[in-house]
């Protein structure tokens, strides 16, 4: 196992809140709570474990007392809340509230990072007086910390789910003639194969992450967050439903991989999806050897994952995907932090 070795931190805790490290020992604990509760694409134990964004981050399973739980990473100074809250619905804004709370207690965490959760969330803390003393993720630097109605999310994602009925693999239709072509000339020119990620060395794989992170540093000013896929490639992808690795011309490329949503039967969750930029169109190609996989699996429907730019939501609407939800990620705040 790749889950990190560490201390247990020990919280006197008047909420009776349960901080579990060792994931190995709990992991019957946190599946049952995801069993339960778990309903977005995000809830997946060994996913969760792996998406630390560096190195010192340790992922933590919170657990309240009626055994509903959060899905956290604890660095040295934040804290960070992975997807929604495996509870009721109805309780996510209490259950962020207490664990606010709670954590900031502690006089060295400075933060609170609330990823991709549901954007009534975002809504809902703001109007606890609890936290009426807290300061949430600014639109800019220049705003003042007191005016608290200028204060936005860091950002939104909007999520598409994709109904497989209404998806062809044939591609018919003048509006697919381009990906269409596409797809039959990369065929017919290259030989392609796509094997299990079992089939190939872990090398072989973390060179595609390799050449993957190159090219979008090289491409894009943001952040680019690729340690959790070396990280799932060291944990042989478990939980993982699928993963497979597209191979053109001898040499690995590309990479699928996803689970079963939770508590959503027949839906699939297309969490990886990225390749070495190597060849012409092998985005699209790779885009759509997942959907033909996902649509002969027998999925009835697909996650198609949070996306933030316009381009990119077209790409994935374009097949008939309506969007289902929409999360923000911000961050909760000591004033003066």
């Amino acid at each position: 196992m790749i889950y990190k070795p560490c201390v247990r931190i020990i919280y006197k805790s008047i909420t009776h809140l349960k901080f579990y490290e060792d994931l190995e020992k709990e992991r019957a604990r946190v599946l049952k709570s995801i069993e339960r509760f778990g309903w977005t694409s995000d809830h997946n134990l060994d996913w969760w474990a792996c998406s630390i964004i560096s190195s010192d981050g340790i992922p933590i399973f919170v657990e309240f007392e009626d055994g509903s739980g959060l899905l956290t990473h604890r660095y040295s100074e934040e804290w960070r809340i992975w997807s929604d809250p495996l509870c009721d619905k109805n309780d996510s804004v209490a259950k962020v509230e207490e664990f606010a709370l709670e954590i900031f207690k502690n006089n060295s965490v400075k933060n609170i990072w609330c990823d991709d959760v549901s954007d009534k969330i975002y809504l809902g803390l703001k109007s606890r007086l609890s936290l009426k003393d807290f300061a949430f993720s600014p639109l800019n630097p220049t705003i003042k910390p007191e005016i608290k109605e200028n204060y936005l999310p860091y950002y939104h994602l909007f999520w598409p789910v994709l109904e497989m009925a209404k998806y062809d693999p044939s591609l018919r239709g003048g509006h697919f003639k381009e990906i269409r072509n596409a797809r039959n000339k990369f065929y017919k020119e290259r030989k392609v194969k796509v094997l299990k990620t079992s089939e190939l060395s872990r090398e072989d794989l973390l060179k595609i992450i390799d050449d993957w992170t190159s090219e979008v540093t090289r491409k894009q000013k943001e952040d680019v967050y690729d340690l959790k896929y070396r990280l799932i490639i060291k944990n042989n992808f478990r939980g993982f439903s699928t993963a497979r690795v597209m191979v053109v011309d001898g040499r690995p490329v590309g990479l699928n991989a996803g689970y079963d949503v939770p508590n959503h039967p027949g839906r699939f969750a297309g969490v990886i999806g990225l390749h070495d930029y190597s060849v012409k169109d092998l985005g699209a190609v790779l885009y759509l050897e997942d959907l033909d996989w996902i649509k002969n699996t027998g999925y009835k429907e697909l996650d198609m994952q949070g996306t933030e730019y316009e381009w990119e939501l077209k790409v994935k609407t374009q097949f008939g995907a309506a969007i289902e939800r929409k999360t923000d990620t911000f961050s909760i705040q000591k004033q003066g932090s």
